[in-house]
């Protein structure tokens, strides 16, 4: 009796992410061989019992060339013996630099990543812009830097207005603007970035994911954010599966157009009455991804089917209602969410302002020595109790992207969040927001 044939090798990037540690549960329960790799050695995916190997490389956003040149000796360096499959899975912002070098690289390997022109339609943000004008896509009245520097922009009855850096992941720089003068001022700066500023846009976020295959999709499904950490524009941390339908129509209509190959992210504003308003699009995995594969959409395996038999397979049905936690970051959310509404808690906020700097600095120990003192002075302790166990009920039963009992050792807690405390002295990107436009930029 012949025998199956091997499902194949993977490499994942950015495998210090929750989103290359998903892919890697995704391919690794289904006997892919998954290879991680990072510029950083200690990685939530160099602990997973699914990564079989982990290598280092150069920093995608310092040295792009190099960074090249140590994925593609390390894809020859690992490439099976046989004919077995052998797909590289981008996760993050190098989705753009591999995309741009898929050529290249695909001599040797199946690139799961969309095509550079058709990424090049709709990143950065201002190339979405120009295309989604063109195809007349509902999209938030916007002025770019050099339109209102010419004279046309804003008139003053629409503000206050959102702000935003034209390169820029996970919410960093972007922020509300209050009037013109604090606009030009903004614009004036010395060293500013290019900007996009538009209108604010009523309703809820949402977030459709999906798979398309030269611009057919294959695979959707849509949730929104119930928890945010930090709740400015953070990442959510408690999610909840929506129907999709709603925003079908405008992504299929763009994706078709681009002729779209692999995954990819949009975020609507939709205030359920009227047509949905496209904010943006992510070329690549998302924030969500876990939560998209609890719900029963598994799109990491779907993309690999795709990169390495040219077609999808499996089955997918969105689970409606279904929610998911980050949990140590949910329960943050719900003790900021207590601290900045509490009446009796004035005197305690700007206390929890330092707690949390402190905290995503990485002064661990000194940030919860501040918060407690700060709860002990002011906080009204049976309201505050009601909130909490409210927010906690909120997510109960819901599955914990941070605990995994197949994978033990990941789920020690979050290493990969210490990692990047311990060296760049922060939260990683897609888990953290900064109201400064920096961010791993990489063309």
């Amino acid at each position: 009796m012949p025998t199956a044939p091997h499902p194949g090798r993977a490499i994942v990037t950015y495998g210090r992410s929750l989103m290359a540690l998903t892919t890697a549960h995704s391919l690794g329960r289904r006997g892919v061989e998954v290879i991680g790799c990072d510029d950083v050695g200690l990685t939530a995916l160099s602990f997973s019992r699914y990564a079989k190997k982990h290598f280092t490389h150069a920093r995608a956003s310092d040295d792009p060339d190099r960074f090249i040149d140590d994925l593609e000796a390390a894809i020859i360096r690992n490439k099976p013996k046989d004919e077995r499959a052998y797909v590289l899975m981008p996760c993050f912002s190098e989705t753009r630099l591999i995309a741009r070098h898929a050529d290249r690289l695909s001599a040797h390997i199946k690139v799961a990543a969309p095509p550079i022109e058709a990424i090049r339609a709709v990143d950065p943000k201002d190339k979405l812009l120009h295309t989604a004008r063109a195809m007349r896509l509902a999209i938030p009245a916007t002025w770019t830097t050099e339109e209102i520097r010419a004279g046309n922009g804003p008139p003053p009855e629409l503000f206050p207005l959102i702000v935003k850096p034209v390169r820029g992941v996970g919410g960093r720089g972007v922020r509300k603007v209050g009037s013109p003068p604090e606009l030009e001022q903004m614009i004036a700066a010395d060293g500013a970035p290019s900007l996009l500023v538009q209108e604010f846009i009523a309703g809820e976020d949402y977030c459709l994911t999906a798979l398309y295959d030269r611009g057919v999709r294959k695979a959707s499904t849509a949730y929104r954010n119930l928890s945010r950490y930090p709740r400015e524009a953070g990442a959510g941390v408690l999610r909840e599966t929506v129907a999709d339908a709603p925003f079908l129509a405008s992504a299929d209509l763009l994706f078709g157009e681009i002729s779209w190959t692999g995954v990819v992210e949009v975020d609507y504003r939709w205030d359920g009455a009227r047509e949905p308003v496209l904010i943006e699009v992510n070329p690549r995995f998302w924030a969500g991804l876990f939560h998209t594969v609890a719900s029963g959409v598994d799109f990491p395996w779907m993309l690999y089917e795709l990169a390495a038999t040219g077609q999808v397979a499996t089955p997918a049905e969105p689970k409606l209602g279904q929610r998911t936690k980050v949990g140590g970051l949910h329960l943050l959310a719900a003790i900021q969410e207590i601290a900045e509404s509490d009446e009796s808690f004035t005197a305690v906020k700007e206390t929890w302002t330092s707690a949390a700097s402190k905290f995503q600095s990485g002064r661990l120990l000194e940030a919860s020595r501040e918060l407690a003192r700060a709860i002990a002075a002011g906080l009204s302790m049976p309201r505050a109790a009601v909130k909490l166990r409210a927010a906690l009920q909120s997510a109960k039963g819901a599955p914990d992207e941070l605990f995994h009992s197949h994978d033990p050792l990941v789920s020690l807690g979050a290493l990969f969040v210490l990692a990047s405390l311990m060296r760049y002295g922060k939260l990683p990107p897609e888990l953290r927001y900064d109201p400064e436009p920096h961010e791993l930029a990489i063309e």
